[in-house]
């Protein structure tokens, strides 16, 4: 491995503890101004117009869902191992991370959602008090990320940025329409980033 190949590993090992410690700092902090975000949120988007984020809430992630199964349908149709691995490892992040990880998190601490306080009652299976992390942001962001990875290595990564973009806009659809505190879906989206990453990372290792 050449040396500029060990300085990148290690620039990128420095952008995730950078990463890792903001989003650390930050979800605390939303924590205590949780309840007025959410509020002005709530009021921030007019009854007539509810039904933009709620398009997003509800319908967005299939998006993602189609677009990966015609990648992975094309790289098993091309015999591309690349592809094929790739949606592999997309699958299990989503597993992994926005599904196991995810719903342990929103078991053990049983955070309310909007309407029903924001306290944690731990241990709480009801779905009023399964709001941390958010799910939707997590799977969101696994999606955005490996996308953004995808599309970096073609001709068209001058458009990378919008999967992260409508990652983003699924993830705060989820406070506007009152699922989630600005809290829950900033940890569900650092859960997402990280989860894609450690897999986009194995694939790279094994020469993807």
């Amino acid at each position: 491995m050449s040396v500029m190949q060990n300085e990148n590993k290690g620039w990128v090992k420095w952008k995730y503890k950078i990463f890792i410690l903001i989003a650390l700092m930050s979800i605390p902090i939303l924590f205590i101004f949780d309840t007025p975000i959410w509020l002005a949120a709530r009021d921030l988007v007019e009854p007539d117009y509810l039904s933009i984020p709620e398009l997003f809430t509800h319908w967005g992630l299939y998006l993602f869902y189609f677009i990966f199964a015609v990648i992975w349908i094309y790289g098993f149709i091309k015999k591309d191992h690349n592809l094929i691995n790739i949606g592999l490892a997309y699958l299990k992040a989503q597993l992994v991370f926005s599904l196991v990880v995810v719903r342990l998190l929103k078991v053990f601490l049983g955070r309310a959602r909007p309407g029903y306080g924001s306290e944690f009652t731990f241990f709480e299976t009801s779905f009023k008090y399964n709001a941390f992390p958010s799910g939707h942001s997590a799977d969101a962001f696994v999606s955005g990320i490996f996308l953004f990875y995808l599309l970096k290595q073609t001709k068209y990564a001058g458009y990378r940025f919008l999967p992260l973009i409508y990652a983003f806009l699924i993830a705060i659809s989820r406070v506007f329409v009152s699922s989630h505190y600005p809290s829950d879906v900033a940890a569900g989206m650092t859960i997402g980033i990280l989860g894609a990453w450690f897999f986009i990372s194995r694939c790279q290792r094994h020469g993807n």
